[in-house]
């Protein structure tokens, strides 16, 4: 039944619920112990707790007593009732399967924040009209919500330095790269493993601006990409690049802007994708794409404002490449006659590629094109990037 006091037993129940809340050390260790806790408390056969936070990775759902079958039930019901403002959740009991045998009915209470609502608290009671100590469920929400609020700023203290280490390293291998594909290559396993996503990709803009051709990839359509050029106005590719503005797309196969010829062609079918720009000082140069988040989860806005934090260094290498390249062949080739940079009598003074590549006694192929002896610089661009 209601009730507004509680007896001694109980609030000794929540000294101890209070100790062990504190000696949590994740997510779900606090989750499950403070669910079983208040479920043996309360007597309640089940308990939920469903978190919609913008620092966690994941809308997080944990249970326990629930019938397997009725997780997906109560978890929609939990996100039909949730509203991040106090003030403007109505939560009203809900009916829900409690086992194959009877039903039973759901109550929700919000978990109020510093500044919003975090999430949902359920007990789920047998029975058409639920009963309960309510004094004991308001005593007990705040023993969650306080460690809880530790924990989540703790993971997105522990994500920002994740990101900020893996931008570190990728600004560091492509400073101190020689050989272009060979760093982008590692460049994308890095923004693979930091979004925890299946694929990824470089494509880039030919020199007419016309057609897209992949300049690099890693994921199961390597082989199919790396041979492959489209029009530089069709696909979510073409809309991102022509906009200028990244966009996360967690639904691709309903979007009518996606590109599905390369799913057809490889059997990848694409989910979800974040598309990036590449633009170096005012120029396109192309799109970075990161594609299906595992564990069919959605990609989120701090994923993508790391991914345009590496874009814009890949974009400004891919840029000096190409640079770089052109002089190659305007000056040391066509003036020097020289197919490496190994023994230059003439360098370029201090310029930084130069001195790279001199020191390594190395031959400049920017672009995976064979080594040639003199020639003229080409009257149009080269066709190859």
């Amino acid at each position: 039944m209601h009730g507004s006091e509680i007896s001694a037993a109980e609030a000794r129940h929540l000294l101890e619920l209070a100790e062990m809340m504190v000696r949590a050390q994740n997510l779900p260790e606090l989750a499950e112990t403070f669910l079983r806790s208040l479920a043996r408390l309360m007597q309640t056969p089940a308990a939920i707790l469903y978190l919609e936070d913008p620092h966690l990775p994941a809308n997080s759902f944990f249970q326990t007593g629930l019938w397997s079958e009725a997780v997906p039930r109560v978890r929609s019901q939990c996100a039909a009732q949730f509203h991040p403002e106090p003030g403007k959740t109505n939560l009203q009991p809900v009916p829900v399967p409690l086992n194959p045998a009877g039903e039973a009915h759901l109550s929700l209470f919000p978990l109020h924040g510093p500044k919003k609502v975090m999430g949902l608290l359920g007990l789920v009671m047998p029975g058409p009209r639920p009963a309960f100590n309510r004094a004991l469920v308001d005593r007990a929400i705040p023993l969650l919500t306080y460690p809880l609020a530790h924990i989540i700023k703790r993971m997105d203290y522990e994500r920002q330095i994740s990101s900020l280490n893996t931008y570190l390293n990728v600004s560091s291998m492509i400073a101190q790269a020689l050989d272009l594909r060979d760093v982008l290559e590692a460049v994308l396993y890095f923004c693979m493993e930091a979004v925890s996503a299946e694929a990824a990709s470089v494509l880039l803009l030919d020199y007419e601006k016309q057609n897209f051709r992949f300049y690099s990839a890693e994921g199961p359509t390597k082989p199919v990409l790396l041979t492959a050029s489209f029009p530089a106005d069709q696909g979510l590719a073409g809309h991102v690049l022509q906009a200028q503005q990244s966009e996360i797309i967690n639904d691709v196969q309903n979007d009518p802007r996606f590109y599905g010829k390369f799913d057809a062609d490889s059997g990848f079918r694409t989910r979800n994708m974040i598309v990036i720009p590449l633009t170096a000082g005012g120029e396109k140069i192309g799109v970075l794409e990161v594609l299906n988040k595992v564990g069919d989860e959605p990609f989120y806005e701090e994923e993508r404002l790391m991914l345009q934090n590496i874009a814009a260094e890949i974009a400004f290498a891919i840029r000096n490449g190409k640079l770089f390249e052109v002089v190659v062949k305007s000056y040391c080739k066509q003036r020097q006659g020289l197919n490496t940079c190994k023994g230059c009598k003439r360098p370029l003074g201090y310029w930084t590629p130069c001195v790279k590549y001199r020191e390594a006694g190395i031959e400049v192929d920017f672009w995976g094109e064979e080594a040639q002896g003199p020639q003229s610089l080409p009257a149009s661009p080269n066709p190859h990037p």
